[in-house]
């Protein structure tokens, strides 16, 4: 018994230390490492320019871009630059090659049809109005240096989570038991430093597969440890992959479980973390309708904001 007590205390104090509630803790812990969230990075659309082209290194060497290029000939590029670039055939393009694009930089010397190529990034520039937030099947950044646990051991409970990447996909998954008053387990983003403006989107998209069990997706427009969730909760089907269109309009202003009637809208224009979690609870005491203690695992390819 002593055993699981020290245990639990010392899942307690990881959790503070990681989310920084434990200030001094938790700065220390993140001075000794490198916290590189690309997901948010914007990217750079060159078309036409060569291998050679002074303009794409002084680009890679930016940590808040990604960067794209249109080339006449993918296998030459590659021997150059190999996977720093993000290379795409000129005679394959596709709507996606707009995702996330905040500039576009043409060379007009180019022997590219440049005209073709921006008539193409032209219209679908207009048509593409998602923002991908996390890219979970092309990610290269340390998942836990973004997400971390979040479990019931905050209220003396013993369910524990972890989120990993494999296979192309984040796993959200663990244990979770209602011993000890406990029934929740969750995985949260440290703060975003500034806050994310989606202020121009409508609400946020999940693709996801999961085992089916109904989760919440939480975000928050402040940046308290414990102040208003706006939630949403959605049911999965086992085994069976999902997209999922969040409303900000639909997100339910809570706090700890409980719906806050005179709480303002979710204001998307300061989003600071976002967090999925299993619970024995669904709203103002009600259970969840779809809740099994034990093994759960939730698979999920990316967030968007639409």
């Amino acid at each position: 018994m002593e055993d699981q007590n020290q245990s639990q205390l010392s899942r307690l104090f990881q959790t503070l230390v990681y989310f920084e509630i434990i200030p001094f803790w938790g700065c220390f812990k993140r001075i000794l490492t490198i916290f590189k969230q690309n997901s948010t990075k914007s990217t750079i659309l060159l078309v036409g320019f060569t291998n050679h082209s002074p303009l794409i290194p002084k680009i890679i060497s930016n940590p808040n871009y990604h960067l794209r290029v249109i080339v006449g000939n993918v296998a030459e590029a590659r021997k150059f630059w190999g996977d720093q670039v993000q290379l795409i055939d000129s005679e394959n393009l596709t709507s996606n090659i707009m995702d996330n694009v905040e500039t576009v930089i043409y060379n007009p010397h180019s022997n590219l049809d440049i005209e073709k190529i921006s008539n193409f990034i032209a219209k679908n520039m207009t048509q593409n109005t998602d923002t991908m937030l996390f890219d979970f099947t092309n990610s290269n950044t340390e998942i836990k240096e973004i997400w971390g646990a979040l479990d019931d051991v905050v209220m003396g409970g013993i369910s524990n989570s972890n989120i990993t990447l494999s296979n192309h996909v984040a796993i959200f998954s663990g244990n979770v038991s209602v011993q000890n008053n406990g029934g929740f387990a969750s995985v949260r983003t440290r703060n975003f430093t500034p806050a994310w403006d989606l202020s121009a989107y409508s609400g946020m998209e999940l693709r996801l597969k999961g085992d089916g069990k109904r989760y919440k997706f939480i975000s928050r427009c402040e940046g308290k440890w414990d102040g208003i969730a706006y939630c949403y909760s959605f049911d999965t089907i086992y085994n069976l992959s999902q997209t999922i269109r969040i409303p900000f309009k639909d997100l339910i202003p809570t706090f700890r479980a409980k719906t806050v009637n005179n709480a303002e809208k979710f204001d998307s224009s300061k989003v600071y973390s976002l967090q999925f979690m299993l619970s024995k609870f669904e709203y103002d005491g009600q259970l969840n309708p779809n809740f099994d203690p034990g093994f759960f695992a939730l698979e999920i390819e990316y967030i968007k904001a639409y």
